[in-house]
């Protein structure tokens, strides 16, 4: 069976929906912290196996994992001080229920030299134990999501300003539907056993350029402003209601595109799926349907 967890995410979410059209439903598992939610229900009365697995609750992961052979493991949104712990636990289980293969969401560049606290503390370490587990696996180190440049949009049309990190910098982006995608697609066919794989969009983009295609998109004029690294979780907790501990772990991410650590493309994505992934302005194009 092909395993997912964080059912109820935004990126489980999509790779689900693209899993459904590539298995059967009764070879898919799901694993989620509240398996009663609307989404665990309707995917369970499709024939979706939902369980109750908490990555905070050890004794859940064991009965979660049972039976799969694949599994896709999705780091939570907690501190980064406990999402290492999180994900060692969800390894361990997985390998004790008799998982065969793990892949993993890590993040683009991860290494122990990286600027961002998430890919230091987190996904580095998270990857250093997958390698060693005696599992196969496959790694899927993703760019930032597309969607975190329109988390504002609102107020980036209405002022004509686009805020965000990085000065001149350039940096890669891709969006979460295609991860979705690329996940299910090496979940159900196998493959890329014991690979890497850096899934990004096909270019990078500074801020001026991403303002620049909002304003061809949305016909309004749109300009950059940098936001220095240091004031960016206020305005995370200001403008998307984030929490403020969460927000101020973005401070090294900031950093890192700020220093060009995420100006990296690959052509990764294209070589799993046979597909291009969306560029920023179809991206845009879709959000623009969707608000319509």
């Amino acid at each position: 069976m092909l395993l997912v967890s964080g059912a109820n995410g935004n990126l489980a979410k999509s790779v689900i929906a693209n899993l459904l059209r590539m298995a059967d439903a009764a070879d898919i598992l799901v694993m989620t912290r509240d398996p009663d939610s609307a989404h665990a229900r309707d995917l369970a009365a499709r024939g979706v196996t939902v369980r109750h697995g908490d990555f905070d609750a050890p004794e859940t992961l064991g009965p979660a994992f049972a039976g799969a052979t694949r599994a896709l493991l999705i780091s939570t949104y907690a501190d980064n001080s406990e999402r290492l712990r999180q994900n060692l636990a969800a390894l361990e289980a997985a390998k004790a229920a008799g998982v065969r293969h793990v892949l993993y969401t890590s993040f683009l560049g991860a290494g122990p030299d990286h600027l961002s606290e998430h890919s230091q503390r987190v996904h580095w370490p998270t990857e250093q134990a997958i390698t060693a587990s005696g599992l196969g696996y496959t790694i899927l180190r993703h760019a930032l999501y597309a969607e975190i440049l329109v988390g504002d949009l609102d107020d980036t049309l209405a002022t004509g300003v686009l805020h965000r990190c990085g000065g001149t910098a350039a940096c890669t982006y891709i969006a979460r539907d295609d991860l979705g995608f690329s996940a299910a697609t090496i979940l159900a066919g196998g493959g890329y056993e014991n690979r890497i794989l850096n899934e990004t969009m096909e270019r990078s983009y500074t801020g001026d350029e991403v303002a620049e295609a909002i304003a061809r998109c949305f016909g309004r004029p749109v300009r950059y402003e940098s936001v220095a690294a240091e004031d960016w979780p206020a305005y995370m907790t200001e403008k998307w209601g984030l929490p403020p501990a969460l927000a101020a772990s973005t401070i090294g991410t900031m950093r890192a595109i700020e220093a060009g650590q995420f100006d990296l493309v690959s052509d990764d994505y294209r070589t799993v799926t046979g597909r291009r992934p969306l560029t920023l302005d179809e991206f845009l194009a879709g959000v623009r349907s969707a608000r319509a």
